[in-house]
C-alpha cells in the first residue's frame, strides 16, 4: 500500500516536472526568437545608417527616447561608431549649442500619436530642425494604421521637420519605411528599402509650385508692388531676388489675402517680423538689420552691408563778386600794399641819394607818407613805363616790381579761368550744429527716429533734435525724396543713394550730395527676415551667397533704377536750377563801390585834416 502511494507521488511529480520542463523549454524558445529579432533589427539599423552616411556625411548622433526599450534594442547606442548624445524624456538641452550640429537625429517612440513628446523633441532641435531624422517605432508595421502614421507626419510638418523617415521594429522583414513630402502639399510616402532611391531625397530640387508666401515692405529700391491689370507684380532689388529664387526652385510667390489691402502703403518692419513669427508668411521680402534683434536666427545669412548717412543740398555757387574777395583778400591786399610801399620808398630814397638831396626835412616826411611813383606802380600791372634804368639799384627795383606784377597777373588769370569753368561753392556743412546755422533741416520719417536713437543714442537725439524735421510716414518721406526739395536734407542710406545719384546724372547740375560726416551708423548688416525654424533658411542663405558671388545681386540693383522709371516712381526731368553768368552786373561791383567809397571817405578826411592844419598855421602867422 505504501509502495503504491510512493509510486503515485513519483508519477505526479514526474508529470509536474514534465509540464514545467515543457514550459521552460517554450520560454527558452521564445527568448531565442526574440533575441534573434533584436539582432536582425540592430543589423538592419546599422546597414540603414551606413547607407544614410553615404548619401550625405554626418559626424555624430543625437538619440532621444522615453525609455530604453523604445529603441527595440536597449543597447542600440553601443553600436554607434561615431560620437553620440543620448537623452531621456526628462532631460532638456539645446543640441545646436553642444558642439558640431552636422548630425543624424534618432528618435525612439512607442506611440505615434504622442504629440507632446514630439513637441518636446522639437525644442531640443531648436534651429537645426532641417537635419535628417530617423524615427524608430517600437511596434510592428501591421499594428500601425495609416491614419496614425499620417497624424505623426502632420505633427512633424507642424514643428517644421523637413527630412523625416519612419521605420518599425520589423522593417528588416518588411523593407518598408515611410517619409514625408510637403511639396506642393502634404503627401505620405510608403517606400521600399531595397530600391536604390535616396533615403532622404532633396525636396528642393522641384518645389512643384508650392506657395511661398511673402510680404514686401515697399521701401524703394528694395521692393515695390504695382498692379498691372489683375496681376500684382513684385519689383525692386530684393523683389528680383525673390522672383529668381522662386523660379530656380519652382515656387509660386503668393501674397496672403489678409495683406492684400496693404499694397498701397509701406509695410513696417515690425509688421513683417510679426507675420514671420506667427507663420502668416514664409519670408519677408525686405531688408532689416539683425543687430537690433535679440534672436539672430530670425534672419538668413546677411545680404548687404550699409551705412546711414545724410543727403544734403549741394551748396549753391558763389556770386561772381565773391571772386574779388577771394583773390584780393585782406591779407593779400596788405601784403601787396606793404611790398609796393617799401619799393616806392626805396626808389624815392635812391633818387634823393643820387641827387644828394636826402635831408631830414618836410620833403622826406612827405616821401614816407606818400611814396607812390606812378611809373613804378605801372610795373605792377606790367604796363609800359618811362623809368630810366641808369643804375643797378633801379634795375633791381624794376625787376622786383615787374616780377611781382607778372606773378599777380598770372595768378589772377588762372583764378578767373577756374572760376568761370568750375564755379566754387559755399563752405560745405560738416557738422550737425552747422545745419541749423544754414537754416536747413533734415527730414526723417517718424518710424526711423527709433533707429537713430538705437545707433547714435538718446543723448545725440536730445542734442540735435531741433535740426530734424519729422514726417509722419515713410510713404510721405519717400515722396519728398522723389520731389528733391532742396529746402531740406534727408536721412539716406547707401542702398538708396546710388539711385538718387544716378537720377542726378540726367540733371545739368546735381542738387544733392551725400555727407559722410553727418552719419548715424558707420556700418550695419542687412538680411531677410524669416521665421525662427524656417525650412527655407539655409536654402535662401545659400542662394544669396551664390547670387552675390555670380554678380546677380549687383545686376538686379542696377536694373532697379530703370524699373522705377518705367513704373512711374520718378521721371528724368531736370529739376536743377539754370545758373547763367551775366557779365559785369551791378552786384559784382558791390565790393568795388564799397572800396571806392572807403577811399573817397579817407580822401575827404585827409583833405579836411590838411585844410584845418593850413588854416591853423596861417592864423598863427597872422
Amino acid at each position: 500500500m505504501l509502495f503504491r502511494l510512493v509510486r503515485i507521488v513519483f508519477f505526479i511529480s514526474a508529470c509536474c516536472l514534465g509540464v514545467n520542463n515543457a514550459n521552460l523549454q517554450n520560454d527558452f524558445e521564445h527568448f531565442s526568437i526574440f533575441h534573434s529579432n533584436n539582432e536582425n533589427f540592430t543589423r538592419g539599423i546599422k546597414e540603414l545608417i551606413e547607407r544614410i552616411q553615404t548619401e550625405d556625411r554626418f559626424v555624430s548622433y543625437f538619440l532621444q527616447r522615453n525609455h530604453a526599450s523604445d529603441c527595440v534594442d536597449e543597447d542600440l547606442a553601443k553600436n554607434f561608431k561615431l560620437p553620440f548624445m543620448q537623452l531621456n524624456e526628462s532631460k532638456r538641452v539645446y543640441v545646436r549649442g553642444t558642439g558640431n550640429s552636422i548630425l543624424l537625429v534618432i528618435l525612439c517612440i512607442s506611440r505615434l500619436t504622442d504629440k507632446d513628446f514630439l513637441l518636446k523633441f522639437a525644442k531640443q532641435l531648436q534651429h537645426i530642425r532641417s537635419r535628417r531624422i530617423l524615427v524608430i517605432h517600437n511596434d510592428k508595421l501591421a499594428a500601425s494604421t495609416r491614419t496614425e502614421i499620417e497624424t505623426f507626419f502632420r505633427n512633424c510638418m507642424q514643428v517644421k521637420f523637413l527630412h523625416v523617415i519612419l521605420v518599425h521594429r520589423d522593417f528588416t522583414e518588411t523593407n518598408v519605411f515611410h517619409s514625408l513630402n510637403q511639396f506642393p502639399e502634404f503627401e505620405l510616402e510608403t517606400r521600399d528599402l531595397r530600391t536604390t532611391a535616396s533615403i532622404y531625397p532633396n525636396r528642393f530640387v522641384n518645389a512643384k509650385e508650392k506657395k511661398l508666401s511673402v510680404l514686401a515692405d515697399q521701401i524703394e529700391p528694395i521692393t515695390m508692388l504695382y498692379e498691372k491689370g489683375d496681376t500684382l507684380i513684385l519689383e525692386g532689388y530684393i523683389g528680383y531676388f525673390m522672383k529668381a529664387f522662386a523660379l530656380k526652385y519652382n515656387f509660386r510667390l503668393w501674397l496672403p489675402i489678409v495683406y492684400e489691402p496693404s499694397i498701397v502703403r509701406v509695410i513696417s518692419m515690425e509688421e513683417i517680423r510679426q507675420a514671420a513669427r506667427n507663420g502668416s508668411i514664409d519670408v519677408g521680402a525686405s531688408l532689416s538689420t539683425p543687430q537690433k534683434e535679440a534672436n539672430l536666427h530670425e534672419y538668413i545669412y546677411p545680404i548687404e552691408f550699409f551705412q546711414w548717412l545724410t543727403m544734403l543740398p549741394v551748396e549753391p555757387p558763389l556770386e561772381t563778386y565773391y571772386f574779388f574777395i577771394s583773390i584780393f583778400s585782406p591779407t593779400s591786399l596788405i601784403g601787396i600794399f606793404l611790398f609796393s610801399y617799401c619799393v616806392c620808398v626805396l626808389y624815392g630814397l635812391q633818387l634823393k641819394l643820387r641827387r644828394k638831396t636826402l635831408y631830414w626835412n618836410r620833403a622826406l616826411l612827405l616821401l614816407l607818407l606818400m611814396p607812390w611813383h606812378l611809373d613804378l606802380l605801372r610795373g605792377l600791372l606790367n604796363q609800359s613805363t618811362a623809368m630810366r634804368l641808369n643804375s643797378v639799384t633801379r634795375r633791381i627795383i624794376f625787376i622786383l616790381v615787374f616780377a611781382l606784377g607778372g606773378t599777380l597777373n598770372n595768378f589772377f588769370s588762372t583764378k578767373m579761368v577756374n572760376w568761370l569753368t568750375v564755379p566754387p561753392h559755399e563752405q560745405p556743412i560738416e557738422k550737425f550744429r552747422e545745419v541749423a546755422e544754414h537754416n536747413l533741416q533734415i527730414q526723417i520719417p517718424e518710424p526711423d527716429v527709433a533707429e537713430i536713437k538705437f545707433y547714435r543714442g538718446e543723448k545725440f537725439w536730445k542734442k540735435y533734435n531741433r535740426v530734424f524735421n519729422v514726417v509722419k510716414s515713410v510713404d510721405e518721406f519717400q515722396e519728398n525724396i522723389r520731389k528733391m526739395d532742396t529746402r531740406y536734407g534727408y536721412l539716406m542710406n547707401t542702398l538708396v543713394w546710388p539711385i538718387v545719384e544716378q537720377r542726378q546724372r540726367y540733371f545739368k547740375n546735381p542738387l544733392f550730395r551725400l555727407s559722410q560726416n553727418l552719419y548715424y551708423t558707420k556700418g550695419s548688416l542687412l538680411s531677410l527676415p524669416i521665421s525662427e525654424n524656417s525650412i527655407y533658411k539655409d536654402l535662401l542663405s545659400n542662394f544669396s551667397l551664390r547670387s552675390r558671388e555670380s554678380g546677380l545681386l549687383d545686376y538686379w540693383y542696377s536694373r532697379t533704377f530703370y524699373t522705377m522709371v518705367s513704373i512711374g516712381r520718378f521721371n528724368l526731368t531736370d529739376l536743377s536750377k539754370k545758373y547763367t553768368h551775366e557779365v559785369l552786373t551791378l552786384k559784382e561791383f558791390e565790393w568795388v563801390w564799397i572800396t571806392y567809397g572807403v577811399g573817397i571817405g579817407l580822401s575827404v578826411l585827409v583833405f579836411i585834416f590838411e585844410w584845418i592844419c593850413y588854416k591853423f598855421t596861417n592864423a598863427h602867422i597872422i
